[in-house]
């Protein structure tokens, strides 16, 4: 079955994304230097073996309207060959690419429900912080990755904000150094349901 991952690149101050993000600057003022750890990776075999890990892995992805709009034309195709659903109030017909096909969903549990089938037995992978955290908020993740930048970008747009006030356990799974990255890994942990 597949597992649903929230897999980012953030700063060490928590943005996964600089200020005034538009369709200039998808990646906010200040915030490609997040991905350097991407555009290096052929020079290091710790990065380049978690960009193929993220490339082969990858079955589905579920993306938020904002990523879609302002990665659509840089992508020029789907950011990963899979099916994306793009979780929307505002929905548009169905986009097909030469890699894959943007359908428009607007139910967290419907967009997890069409990830999870389309990705057979790889990885959901999602896109965008508002979508991490509704997902989170619905006990919808299995993993939290985090790429984690040696960088202090100040202001932009944080992963963990909007999450209320739920208490969400986490078990590490794995911690990797590159020069570029810290790349961490950790198994969210599913509260315990009492039996009858």
């Amino acid at each position: 079955m597949a597992r649903v991952l929230l897999d980012v690149t953030m700063s060490l101050d928590g943005f996964m994304a600089g200020p005034d993000v538009s369709v200039e600057n998808p990646m906010g003022v200040g915030g490609l230097r997040l991905h350097e750890w991407i555009f290096e990776a052929s020079s290091n075999e710790v990065d380049a073996e978690i960009n193929r890990g993220m490339q082969t892995g990858t079955g589905a992805v579920v993306l938020g309207r904002r990523t879609f709009d302002v990665g659509v034309d840089v992508w020029n195709d789907t950011p990963f060959p899979v099916p994306c659903l793009v979780l929307t109030h505002h929905p548009l017909a169905e986009r097909v690419e030469k890699s894959g096909t943007f359908t428009f969903v607007t139910d967290v549990r419907d967009a997890f429900d069409r990830a999870t089938t389309a990705a057979g037995d790889r990885d959901v992978r999602l896109m965008g912080a508002t979508v991490g955290q509704q997902f989170l908020a619905a006990g919808l993740v299995d993993e939290i990755r985090v790429q984690l930048a040696p960088v202090l970008l100040g202001a932009g747009r944080r992963l963990f904000e909007h999450l209320g006030d739920a208490h969400i356990e986490v078990e590490r799974l794995a911690t990797v150094d590159s020069p570029h990255v810290t790349h961490l890994r950790y198994r969210v942990r599913r509260p315990e349901v009492a039996q009858p």
